[in-house]
């Protein structure tokens, strides 16, 4: 059940990225969906997170016994045969209680974050509040403009999350939610003498 979820999300993503203008840079094919059982007590205003797979491996350089020891990490991830640069989480039941619009406007919310690049890095602004700009409200007002821009064109993509929140929500209440592990950073390790 949880894969024509995760299939439905898919769609809508793809169906965003090839519609919005603004977010015409995306590839839908490198985003994977993830479910999260929300925790027990934990706030109800996180919704979903977006996690960045940067293709930029990174590394250190270390001195041991006269050796020097270069350790390189990668982040990469395959998902049916291709590298995924964005892994979005959504909590369950908390992301399907919200209305249609705001299940939208979460959605467009994570897809915001992603960088311009397409990189595997996410989003920053200038200043302290790098994730939202200057004004989360802002964001989040600019995100409903996008989606009254994408609903305009009455998306058929989106339509399942209109569905029945408590007859999803008891699924997934009663089922084991099946999770996509993040990718541990792998060590490589060359050593010159």
């Amino acid at each position: 059940m949880f894969e024509t979820y995760i299939t439905a999300m898919n769609s809508v993503i793809a169906d965003i990225a090839y519609n919005v203008e603004e977010f015409s840079y995306i590839d839908p094919e490198q985003i994977t969906v993830n479910f999260k059982k929300a925790r027990e007590g934990a706030s109800e205003e996180v919704w979903a997170e977006i996690t960045g797979l940067s293709e930029e491996d990174y590394g250190s350089v270390q001195q041991r016994e006269g050796r020097v020891e270069m350790y390189f990490y990668s982040n990469s991830l395959l998902f049916n045969g291709t590298p995924v640069k964005y892994i979005i989480d959504f909590y369950v039941p908390v992301f399907f209680n919200l209305s249609f619009k705001n299940k939208l406007i979460t959605i467009f919310h994570e897809l915001y974050h992603i960088s311009p690049r397409f990189d595997g890095d996410l989003r920053l602004f200038k200043g302290k509040a790098n994730k939202h700009g200057p004004s989360m409200e802002k964001y989040d007002k600019y995100m409903e403009y996008l989606v009254d821009k994408y609903l305009a064109r009455t998306p058929e993509a989106a339509e399942f999350l209109k569905s029945d929140s408590e007859q999803i929500t008891q699924h997934m209440k009663t089922s084991k939610i099946p999770r996509m592990p993040k990718p541990e950073p792998m060590l490589f390790r060359i050593t010159w003498c």
